[in-house]
């Protein structure tokens, strides 16, 4: 990446920022061990079969494929740059898949699905839990989840991670790089909320990658009807606290 040039991009696909992302994710932003054992203690010998729906750089995957080897596993996500260091991450283990989550057609169903925030994410904003998404239209996200149920068999799990409330915030990294949010609420109608949320990697204050976006984050009401809507019934929440699990009605 030419580091004299401000990355930008106006999609969610973070094609701008994959490496200085993947540096980030590698520091401790996210628990991924504690994701991959409460994903690990739902595989049963009848879910052995596994779909991460924006697998990244691969990081959740890596530390599953330690825990369950012999599992399937299928890593979706609609970024090559970033199935390119998955793919070296995980070597020949898992099958990965350059697709729109919300449009993608396996052809096969899976006893779990795992959103830890790539495409769908539970917020935990104080006592509220509310459904963030990178997509600004609601209806695509029932089709989406709508979708993915097509591709859970009966009674198949859908993990949502749980995420902290975004607030600003910065972080150093190796090498003298600096990362840097800045989140700004843009709109609220009655059951969404639209936030814009910029990413900054600097060193020496030059500006090295950045990237903005914009997440929606649907209250709880509407999220259950939503999900309700695309055919899963609510179970509870994992022992670890990283998931709201998900049943496939």
């Amino acid at each position: 990446m030419n580091q004299s040039t401000i990355n930008q991009s106006t999609m969610n696909q973070y094609t701008s920022i994959t490496d200085y992302y993947d540096l980030l994710m590698t520091q401790g932003y996210y628990d991924y061990q504690a994701m991959a054992d409460a994903v690990y203690s739902l595989m049963k010998d009848d879910r052995r079969k596994v779909i991460e729906l924006g697998v990244g750089t691969g990081l959740l995957a890596e530390k599953l494929l330690l825990l369950a080897p012999e599992s399937e596993f299928t890593g979706v996500d609609i970024t090559s740059s970033m199935l390119e260091i998955a793919r070296k991450r995980l070597g020949e283990w898992g099958k990965l898949v350059e697709a729109d989550v919300i449009e993608m057609n396996l052809g096969e169903t899976f006893d779990i699905a795992v959103s830890s925030g790539g495409v769908w994410v539970i917020n935990q904003r104080d006592n509220r839990t509310d459904l963030g998404t990178h997509d600004s239209d609601i209806e695509r996200d029932i089709k989406g989840l709508t979708n993915v149920a097509k591709h859970l068999r009966q009674g198949g799990l859908l993990l949502l991670g749980v995420q902290g409330d975004q607030k600003n915030y910065q972080q150093d990294l190796p090498s003298g790089i600096v990362y840097s949010q800045e989140v700004e609420k843009i709109a609220q109608k009655d059951a969404i909320e639209y936030i814009e949320k910029s990413y900054f990697f600097k060193k020496d204050d030059e500006i090295l990658a950045q990237q903005k976006l914009k997440l929606k984050f649907i209250k709880p009401w509407k999220k259950e009807e939503i999900l309700e809507q695309a055919g899963f019934k609510f179970l509870g929440i994992h022992d670890s606290q990283k998931f709201h699990i998900y049943e496939k009605r």
